[in-house]
């Protein structure tokens, strides 16, 4: 016994490394697994993220059942593909200096030019990465001297309700003033809301015109939002935007 010992003892050490770099190798790739899925907005297929991760369609269905367990709420089967449902977060906090600058950059911007409420929820979240980050971390970040300026005007009523109309997937009254003609009244199906310079925006299915059409929150008169639902599926209303404007970042 005395000389199978250090053979086996040697043999069980090596079994613990191997399945300690499995389970790191594993660890990772659950972690890319969900970065891909955050990543796209349609749902891919087993097939395209084994050739990603150069393993099984099968080892993929197991990752997936793993982050089920986990409490991951994805969605999708075999043949059709997986999605992750929305406001699934996973903090990452390790960013690099360019990271930190764009999410800077961004909650300032929103801090300027977004209501009361969206910007509110900027300054909590700005709070929290940097709540997360080490002091020279967070001191750089804060210090790079990045800002955005503010709007012409204040037009924060509108945005929230433009905001609250395009989660709830509820219709828009609005009374419109386009090139210096007087006002008149539009139902809308809100699809987007931009910032551009010094104005914002709305991208609307307009029920007037049967077409989609930009306004411009500056010119309107009166926004209203209605109890009525928009009727079309909003992944399809959008859908159709894009054939429209390709270049549009919704």
């Amino acid at each position: 016994m005395r000389t199978l010992l250090p053979f086996a003892e040697r043999q069980l050490s090596a079994d613990a490394n191997l399945f300690y770099v499995y389970q790191m190798q594993r660890s990772g790739r659950l972690l890319q697994l969900l970065q891909t899925l955050r990543e796209r907005r349609g749902a891919v297929t087993a097939k395209a993220m084994a050739q990603q991760f150069g393993v099984s369609e099968r080892t993929i269905y197991r990752d997936m059942e793993t982050l089920l367990e986990l409490g991951v709420p994805v969605e999708g089967e075999a043949g059709t593909g997986f999605i992750l449902r929305p406001g699934f977060f996973l903090p990452s906090m390790a960013f690099t200096r360019d990271e930190a600058d764009a999410i800077l950059l961004g909650l300032r911007f929103v801090l300027a030019r977004g209501d009361r409420e969206i910007a509110k929820a900027a300054d909590t979240a700005l709070l929290k990465i940097a709540d997360g980050m080490g002091d020279q971390a967070e001191a750089q970040m804060l210090a790079n001297g990045l800002t955005v300026g503010p709007p012409e005007t204040e037009r924060q009523d509108e945005l929230r309700t433009i905001r609250r109309a395009l989660r709830d997937r509820r219709k828009l009254k609005i009374a419109y003033r386009a090139d210096g003609r007087a006002a008149n009244s539009r139902v809308v199906w809100p699809v987007a809301l931009g910032f551009f310079d010094q104005i914002e925006m709305l991208a609307a299915w307009c029920e007037l015109r049967d077409a989609f059409r930009h306004f411009r929150i500056d010119r309107l008169d009166s926004l209203t939002l209605l109890e009525e639902n928009i009727p079309r599926c909003r992944n399809n209303l959008l859908a159709d935007y894009r054939k429209l404007e390709p270049h549009a970042n919704v």
